[in-house]
């Protein structure tokens, strides 16, 4: 009967960088760089009878995959793996969650995997030491089992002592004829600091770049009686535009960035590389000009690899596979030039104003950097760019010639600086004529501004002041218009109250003759008369004397009875007029 199945094909070797470049020498191609990145349970372990893996999809557990191994034992007939023993209420040993019980009976093991109590009656059966946590790691009687977490990976030996590798996953395994070892845990993401590989050149500030990670797994052996410690995995980390390379015989391959493991003892490790830009300023050996006077320079290199197998064939490092064709170089450049050439100035850049020496320089670069670029494409690297930052004549006659140099320079350095003095003397005055002659159209504007400020300030006085008396005026007419009007209407409501008064009263005096007026009766007539009478002494004051006669009386009541007779006639007349 067979065990787990493997559950995805073996993966493909890792994409190269430099496809179609790797370097064979010999051998088979297919199988060249088997054991390498091989992160899959390889056939010979998962097809084992009583070899359980952890994937996730068909068993997700150590649970799973006890109960998936006690299955395939008792079909192989050896027998069952998980106790069948019930939890008691007290007492026995306590198992509790996340813990494992084992028993041993003949050499086997029996797993209690239940949290509870239990207790062990059988003489055939004995607790096999401590209760072992699911979480770590673990080996009793012949049963290997663990797990990891995302990005670890256990380095493990199979019973014929093969290695192998397990990511992401777990495994439960019983070997029958031998037992299955965990080596070692590895976290592939972060290897460690004290794994880190540098770049053996320094950068020019003297920093060196870490070109990526390398732990290697290693595994006591005894050979002849003796211990030995012996390389049974590597695992690379291999930062963002790098590379690694490995080598298998006659064979050459490069693995881009990620993770990267190697389980085959006959691939080797020879080094990391970057495909970024680096530079390295240096000073090459002394080369000799045409009157045989030493010279050094001092060049920056910048540079890069395009193609790390080709590199790897003869040397460790890029700036190692320039170094000596930059010194070619720069013999047989220099050898065709005067030590004239290279006096016109003591730095590159100039001291003083010359461009004598860009001659030299230019056929330096043309000449120089076109054969070292060529030379260096041979080796996988490409020259960017290759410059001179200064330059310095060796032996005495170079110190001579330095001295001479020195001299001419420090004249030349004089007479600019005079020249340069002069010119900056003379730019000052003419800074301070300007700067005078702009303070005095300054003073020019402002006195404009001011007369003009002044002149809009007295118009605008002058329009206010006028505007100000034009609303007084307006404001005094206004009134004079509202009291005219006011008295007027005072006036014409005083003169339509006269009139109303008038003809009330009007009216009265009809109403009242024409009442008189219908009175027929002499008493009647002679009460009004009194009335009459009464009413015309009724202002008088009180300590008024009034003489009436009797004859006069009678006469006057009767002379205005008949008045008011007569204007009641008249205002009968008068209405009968009207209609």
């Amino acid at each position: 009967m067979s065990g787990q199945q493997p559950t995805s094909a073996k993966t493909s070797l890792s994409k190269t960088l430099v496809p179609k470049e790797d370097l064979h020498l010999g051998g088979d191609e297919s199988d060249a760089f088997d054991g390498t990145d091989d992160w899959t349970i390889p056939d010979r372990v998962a097809k084992q009878d009583y070899f359980v893996f952890i994937d996730h999809q068909q068993v997700h557990s150590l649970l799973d995959a006890f109960s998936k191994l006690d299955q395939n034992m008792k079909q192989g007939k050896v027998g069952h793996l998980i106790s069948r023993k019930t939890s008691r209420a007290w007492g026995g040993r306590s198992i509790n969650v996340g813990q494992l019980g084992v028993l041993s009976y003949k050499g086997r093991p029996i797993l209690v995997t239940r949290p509870g109590n239990y207790w062990n009656w059988s003489w055939t059966h004995t607790w096999s030491g401590p209760n072992l946590d699911l979480t770590a790691v673990n080996g009793v009687n012949g049963l290997t089992f663990a797990q990891v977490g995302q990005s670890e990976a256990m380095v493990c030996l199979d019973p014929q002592n093969q290695v192998f590798i397990v990511r992401n996953g777990g495994f439960a395994a019983y070997g029958s004829n031998g037992t299955y070892k965990v080596v070692e845990i590895v976290d592939t993401l972060n290897l460690g600091e004290e794994y880190a590989i540098r770049e053996a050149d320094t950068d020019n500030d003297g920093s060196t770049r870490v070109l990526g990670y390398k732990k290697e797994i290693r595994h006591r052996v005894y050979v002849g009686g003796n211990q030995k410690q012996v390389t049974i995995a590597t695992f690379f980390n291999v930062p963002a535009q790098n590379t690694v390379v490995v080598q298998n015989g006659g064979h050459l391959k490069a693995f881009g960035a990620g993770q990267h493991v190697i389980t085959n003892p006959r691939c080797t490790f020879r080094g990391f590389f970057t495909f970024g830009e680096r530079q390295k300023a240096f000073r090459t050996q002394p080369a000799y000009t045409l009157e045989g006077v030493p010279v050094v320079l001092h060049v920056n290199l910048r540079y890069r690899v395009v193609n790390a197998i080709e590199l790897t064939k003869s040397y460790e490092s890029a700036f190692q596979a320039l170094k000596n064709p930059a010194q070619s170089a720069v013999n047989a450049v220099v050898s065709r030039l005067s030590y004239q050439q290279f006096m016109r100035a003591k730095n590159i850049g100039g001291d003083i104003p010359d461009v004598e020496h860009m001659s030299w320089l230019e056929a330096f670069k043309s000449e120089c950097l076109r054969d070292l670029a060529e030379h260096a494409l041979e080796y996988g690297v490409q020259v960017l760019a290759f410059d001179v930052l200064d330059r310095r004549l060796e032996g005495k006659l170079g110190d001579d010639l330095e001295k001479q140099a020195e001299s001419v320079l420090k004249n030349q350095m004089q007479a600019t600086q005079i020249s340069l003095q002069n010119k900056i003397n003379t730019e000052t005055e003419r800074g301070r004529l300007e700067v005078a002659n702009v303070r005095a159209k300054q003073v020019e504007v402002d006195s404009n501004a001011d007369y003009y400020r002044t002149s809009k300030e007295a118009d605008a006085k002058y329009y206010r002041q006028l505007k100000e008396a034009d609303a007084e005026a307006e404001k005094l007419r206004r009134l004079a218009q509202a009291q005219a009007d006011s008295n007027k209407i005072e006036t014409e409501q005083k003169v339509r109250a006269t009139e109303q008064i008038a003809a009330a009263e009007q009216k009265r005096i009809a109403f009242e003759g024409e009442g008189y007026a219908s009175v027929k009766s002499q008493h009647g007539q002679r009460m009004q008369l009194e009335m009459v009478e009464k009413e015309k002494f009724k202002n008088l004051p009180k300590s008024a004397t009034i003489f009436v006669g009797q004859g006069q009386s009678d006469v006057g009541v009767t002379d205005g009875y008949k008045f008011a007779q007569g204007m009641s006639i008249g205002g009968v007349a008068a209405k009968e007029n009207g209609r």
